[in-house]
């Protein structure tokens, strides 16, 4: 029987074998702030950082880099921000202003914005900020190896285009991108390029032309699949990420890969593709049209820290998943729940995941309150943790305190921000009441008689399942009669047809609230 192992810890392992000798091991991940960093640019730095963490279990040296490619050019304007920024396409990130303060560049703003982020979601890489080490010089050596190779890379790429590379177009060929030293922008041309001088004369859509020493001066950038492959040689990188659209036969990695093996002389990393991930219940106008994305850090208003790495652990990085807006996010907090409960008789791979889902290792992880439970109490209470807690006392409610405090939050944030249409509030519902057969009329006002006489949690409970028995009822007419009566409650209490646990949800509205909703048909 295969070992049940989490891919995490598999990844680890084949790292380990393939690198006896190695004394640390350095993962990667990265990508390019144009714009808000979306929950599906995390699998990129959650998978790199799982797999660091089980290294370090194993007892391995490790260094994880995430990368801000913010020395590429900005390509195109996200609809949340002004068209006039169409002005600065072709400069590099890390040049254009800030769209939304005084300070600042683009790159830094959406830098900050997930970095911020990231601690809360137990993720700490070393960042790299590319256009820090293009302008420092550091990759000279690699850039000018990469233009005295331009041939040979040029090959490479032809192989992977379906009609390949003319002579000409193999002669002309120029792994680097300039920068226009008069107007910033990538909108050049290099015309000539002398290997024996390292001197490069490009000219620029703005008119500018101009020779340079690339030995002395750092004015571009390699190309993205060219740099890629530089950087892992660079940085020693032997795990790497990417997501399924640089996947495939014909994808970025296997361009890089043989860029790096043939052109670098590098063994490329071990390469862990990944799949996309879905959003579920999103109203349209929060979609991606707006130019809205859904971050990590928006996504921390209503999952927890935890919850949020565990869907991504529990999961092969191969398969997609959705984050939910809609009532399924009940059910993952659920499952959630019940995972951690039965921790002990789990399989290896799911104990597993469980593990490395915390975030901090104090981290409290039995016997949280239901998502829904504290949903519908946080509701009632408005949001007021003392009321809370003396409903929780009072109906015997054993959760621990750190998860009803989180809970409260969250779930008040997911009902007002996502899910309106499970908003509790309370009516008198006469109008419904009045279009009740007598018996089921009879049937509420029985019950709301009597509930002051059975105030307790199991007393309540028998009284709602007592009440609609009859005489003569077989098994399955009485459990219809019963659903019914629960419906009719709930119908007559919040207009719905149905609602939170019910003897938790009366005793969250408190018998004085109930006798003066109830008082117009008793």
């Amino acid at each position: 029987m295969a070992k049940d192992i989490h891919w995490a810890d598999k990844a680890a392992e084949n790292l380990i074998y393939k690198n006896p000798k190695k004394k640390l091991f350095t993962l990667a991940a990265g990508i390019s702030p144009s714009g808000t960093v979306h929950i599906g640019n995390f699998r990129d730095l959650i998978t790199a950082e799982a797999v660091s963490r089980a290294l370090k279990d194993k007892g391995k040296k490790v260094r994880f880099l995430f990368s801000w490619d913010e020395y590429d050019r900005l390509r195109k304007i996200p609809k949340n921000i002004s068209k006039n920024f169409e002005k600065y396409i072709g400069l590099p990130y890390s040049e254009v202003p800030n769209p939304f303060e005084k300070k600042g560049s683009y790159a830094e703003h959406f830098e900050k914005e997930l970095e911020k982020d990231l601690p809360k979601l137990g993720v700490t890489p070393e960042f790299i900020y590319q256009a820090k080490m293009y302008a420092s010089g550091k990759y000279k050596k690699e850039i000018i190896e990469a233009m005295k190779k331009r041939k040979q890379i040029a090959l490479i790429l032809a192989d992977f285009r379906t009609q390949g590379f003319t002579k000409k177009e193999i002669e002309n060929y120029y792994p680097l991108e300039i920068y226009c030293e008069k107007c910033n922008k990538d909108f050049t041309k290099i015309d000539l390029y002398n290997e024996k001088t390292n001197e490069v004369e490009y000219s620029c859509k703005c008119g500018n032309k101009n020779k340079v020493n690339i030995k002395e001066k750092n004015i571009g950038k390699l190309q993205w699949k060219v740099d890629w492959a530089m950087r892992w040689k660079y940085e020693d990188v032997c795990f790497e990420p990417g997501g399924k659209d640089h996947s495939s036969p014909q994808g970025s990695y296997q361009v890089a890969r043989r860029i790096s093996k043939e052109v670098f002389n590098f063994e490329p990393p071990m390469y862990q593709p990944y799949d996309f991930i879905g959003l579920s219940g999103l109203s349209s106008k929060m979609s991606g049209s707006t130019g809205i994305n859904v971050s990590p850090g928006s996504l921390l208003n209503i999952y927890e820290p935890e919850l949020l790495r565990w869907l991504f652990l529990r999961t092969l990085p191969t398969k997609q998943f959705d984050f939910c807006f809609d009532s399924e996010i009940i059910r993952q907090y659920d499952e959630f729940d019940r995972e951690q409960k039965n921790y002990k008789d789990l399989k290896e791979s799911k104990r597993r995941a469980l593990e490395l889902s915390k975030v901090k290792n104090n981290f409290v992880s039995k016997d949280n309150i239901s998502f829904r439970l504290i949903g519908s109490i946080g509701q009632i209470t408005q949001g007021n943790i003392r009321e809370v807690q003396r409903i929780l006392k009072e109906t015997g409610d054993k959760s621990n305190k750190d998860s009803v405090k989180r809970r409260l939050v969250l779930s008040q944030n997911w009902i007002s921000e996502f899910s309106p249409e499970n908003k509790i509030e309370l009516v008198n519902n006469e109008k419904y009441f009045k279009k009740l057969s007598k018996n089921e009329k009879e049937s509420l006002i029985n019950f709301f008689s009597n509930i002051e006489d059975n105030w307790s949690l199991d007393k309540l409970t028998s009284l709602a399942y007592e009440v609609p028995k009859q005489e003569g009822l077989d098994e399955q007419q009485l459990k219809k009669r019963q659903r019914e009566f629960f419906k009719n409650v709930y119908m007559f209490l919040i207009g719905k047809e149905t609602g939170p646990r019910l003897p938790t949800f009366l005793i969250s509205i408190g018998k004085d609230k109930i006798k003066d909703i109830v008082k117009s048909i008793i």
